[in-house]
């Protein structure tokens, strides 16, 4: 049996700073991606350490200063399994070789941040617990994780939440999403919190499997990881 360990995991609390480490090499993009307002997605192939920011391949510092497909293309140059498209939209797409997309092909046929009308506390203001708690929860996402012998093992679990209550005017997700598929719907995620999804693949402890993370970062403040 051939299982896949799926680790959904948050990186820090809202606005927590990331190592410098970790941050300075993509800062030149996210600060790109911020002035041409477009959000982007980036998928890995590499060793995930659980709990700790993506292991990013090695970037070739970027001196353009143009457009955000120039800088991307310019940062990942010595990676030679990256791929870097851009959508009709202006979104950035950068996917290396070996990260998977078959969960992120899976379509959903609806799920919702609000019950009554009102968000959902612990779904709808934050990227990673939209992701969590509603996208993760969806039924297809569910059947197609059985029917494949996929495991995900934090699943409804959108790190932590804290004490106090979300105020009702900050920015959430709101509504429905109906015949969207995982990558839509995180898609839609960087419209209320504009940003960077990020996926990383490795293989799992036991050698048979793999572990897949997901991770956000904000464009409002380049460099920081949002929950």
């Amino acid at each position: 049996m051939f299982i896949i360990g799926i680790s959904i995991l948050s990186c820090a609390q809202v606005a927590s700073t990331a190592s410098p480490k970790i941050v300075a090499p993509l800062r030149p993009l996210l600060e790109v991606l911020e002035r041409a307002k477009v959000s982007g997605s980036l998928g890995l192939s590499g060793h995930c350490d659980v709990g700790l920011p993506p292991h990013l391949p090695h970037l070739r510092p970027s001196t353009t200063g143009g457009s955000p497909f120039q800088v991307a293309r310019e940062l990942f140059a010595d990676d030679r399994g990256m791929q870097v498209t851009q959508d009709p939209n202006g979104t950035i797409r950068m996917i290396e070789r070996g990260a998977p997309t078959e969960l992120l092909d899976v379509k959903i046929s609806h799920i919702s941040f609000e019950r009554n009308g009102v968000p959902l506390q612990y779904a709808a203001f934050s990227p990673s617990s939209a992701l969590h708690y509603v996208i993760l929860q969806a039924p297809e996402v569910l059947a197609f994780a059985k029917t494949h012998d996929i495991l995900i093992p934090f699943a409804g679990a959108g790190g932590s939440l804290g004490n106090e209550p979300t105020p009702a005017d900050a920015p959430h997700m709101a509504g429905p999403m109906d015949n969207v598929t995982v990558s839509q719907a995180l898609d839609r995620i960087l419209q209320v919190f504009p940003g960077m999804w990020v996926y990383e693949n490795c293989p799992g402890d036991d050698g048979k499997g793999h572990v897949l993370h997901f991770w956000f970062f904000s464009l409002q403040n380049p460099g920081l990881f949002t929950e």
